[in-house]
């Protein structure tokens, strides 16, 4: 079990870097180029791949395995932070906000794999750690890919923070690809799971939801959280 809760860790450690990149990063590069802080805000615009990631859950959750996105998407942010690093560092803006905008989607395609995987093979008991290393990875991996990608760029260079980067979602390549427990639980979860979902249709599904104690509160208590966020 310990295995598999590295994966978990290892996983969300690197679903924290673009996040990183956009916050810590991306800023302090484009304020150091002469770009007005209105500028910079705007491209605040690079996270709408979060809010609009309910458009391709669905495909996410039914085509495929969920290991199977997990690599692909994986995969593909080492792909654009191996292209990060070849870029010049006077002209990264256009294609580095390009690069952030194809991460930003293919991080929240991870997320959507990710967490359903997590509740699928995680016993009840274990959710509550199973909470805590998503929280603390993701988090950790932002500040590395944010303040720590800032902090290394004098000393060790553009190219080599981006190839460090990417040799980091290598490796969870690797643990989403080579973790048993990702793979035998979470198919027999998975055929549990649709063979009910079937028989629903959405709105029985969201009326259930809704109806369950407590949702109505949280859910204004996360619109309050996000909007000060």
């Amino acid at each position: 079990m310990s295995s598999l809760f590295l994966a978990l860790g290892v996983l969300y450690l690197v679903q924290g870097f673009p996040y990183g990149l956009q916050s810590g990063l991306l800023p302090v590069l484009l304020r150091t180029q002469g770009l007005s802080l209105a500028h910079i805000g705007l491209t605040r615009v690079l996270y709408l791949p979060w809010l609009l990631k309910f458009l391709w859950s669905p495909l996410v959750d039914g085509l495929w395995h969920r290991q199977a996105w997990l690599v692909l998407s994986t995969g593909g942010l080492c792909l654009c932070c191996a292209l990060c690093s070849v870029l010049p560092l006077q002209a990264t803006f256009t294609p580095l906000a390009w690069l952030l905008l194809v991460m930003h989607i293919l991080s929240s395609m991870q997320d959507v794999a990710l967490d359903a995987v997590t509740v699928a093979v995680l016993e009840h008991d274990q959710l509550g750690l199973g909470n805590s290393i998503q929280v603390v990875a993701y988090k950790l991996g932002s500040v590395l890919a944010g303040g720590g990608a800032l902090t290394m760029l004098n000393v060790l260079g553009w190219r080599a923070v981006f190839l460090l980067l990417s040799a980091g979602y290598f490796m969870a390549v690797l643990c989403a690809w080579g973790s048993r427990a990702l793979k035998g639980e979470e198919s027999a979860h998975r055929g549990n799971l649709k063979t009910s979902l079937s028989k629903l249709r959405l709105t029985d599904v969201a009326g259930q939801v809704l109806r369950a104690p407590g949702t109505a509160w949280t859910m204004v208590y996360v619109l309050i959280y996000k909007l000060g966020e």
